[in-house]
């Protein structure tokens, strides 16, 4: 991929779509905290992760009719902020942070501009980097089945390779691998030997697999993660009675099903915000979409998802 400005993003604010009055995104953080855990037999320090944390800090101009009644009030709640990276298309990151707002600060300067400095503290959840299922800002008018993002952005199958050459995972996802038939004494992943041959192998994003055999045998590729995921929903307007949207997965970009755990509450009334989470040991598929059901007549909304690569704690 190509180097790219930050032309053309979006930020939104407990379901408040504040872009049109944002100067810049002065700071986008994420910090884990590090606990000391050296004992006595050990020459050098040794440490485990702690606490997650987050915080961003942005700059609006003084606009009496858009971003000032939202964030002068300087809410006690939680809310929810997403910058939502260019191009604004499915596919393209975006951060989104839980947030406490801490401040609201007016800066007069000598050639008479007005802007207001503005910082989020994260609550109970850290920063998250993540994927827009939707194209920034996405209006559905009737129930929709959104345009699937492919998680393996185009990966196929390779073919079965000569004896003891090495095959690398060029996607972005885990690969879940199944050998079987054929006759042989080992697979090793990243030249480390695994004892078997016929069985279920996870090969890592860059990783490499080879098979030691006499005969070849099939195998099968499933790009999947199975440390679960977490989803944001930003609402900015809606007309009707309700709007249910949820996060599906499929394994072949085809048959699509919810995935457990993240489908939204349904939403009333705008402007809102949800933020869901799976189970720490779900699988989610390699092809991803929104799907929206309701009676309603517009919904304009944001939908972004954080695909663990790992095991992950809050």
């Amino acid at each position: 991929m190509a180097k790219q400005s930050g032309l053309g993003a979006r930020f939104l604010v407990g379901g408040y779509d504040i872009s049109g009055d944002v100067q810049a995104v002065d700071t986008i953080g994420g910090t884990q905290g590090l606990l000391d855990s050296t004992d006595i037999t050990q020459s050098a320090h040794s440490r485990i992760l702690g606490q997650r944390d987050g915080s961003m800090g942005f700059t609006v101009f003084m606009n009496p009719g858009g971003a000032h009644p939202v964030l002068a009030a300087l809410p006690t709640a939680d809310t929810l902020q997403t910058f939502l990276a260019p191009p604004l298309s499915i596919g393209s990151p975006a951060a989104c942070l839980v947030a406490k707002q801490v401040n609201y600060d007016p800066t007069r300067g000598n050639d008479g501009a007005l802007t207001m400095k503005v910082t989020g503290q994260g609550s109970g959840f850290g920063l998250e980097w993540g994927v827009q299922l939707t194209p920034g800002l996405r209006t559905d008018t009737t129930a929709t089945n959104g345009t699937g993002l492919d998680g393996g952005a185009g990966f196929a199958t390779p073919s079965v390779p000569a004896s003891g050459t090495p095959v690398t995972n060029t996607s972005s996802l885990p690969a879940t691998v199944v050998v079987s038939g054929g006759t042989g004494t080992n697979v090793a992943i990243n030249g480390v030997a695994q004892g078997t041959f016929n069985g279920t192998y996870t090969v890592q994003p860059g990783a490499t697999i080879s098979l030691t055999y006499s005969v070849a045998p099939t195998w099968t590729w499933t790009l999947q993660t199975t440390s679960g995921a977490q989803a944001y929903l930003q609402v900015t307007s809606f007309t009707g009675t309700s709007v249910t949207a949820a996060v599906q997965d499929s394994a072949d970009g085809t048959t699509y099903a919810a995935v457990t755990g993240l489908t939204f509450t349904a939403v009333t009334a705008a402007p809102a915000w949800q933020r869901l989470a799976t189970a720490g040991n779900a699988t989610v598929r390699r092809y991803l979409r929104v799907a929206t059901t309701g009676t309603f007549s517009s919904a304009t909304f944001a939908v972004v998802l954080d695909r663990n690569l790992g095991a992950v704690s809050f």
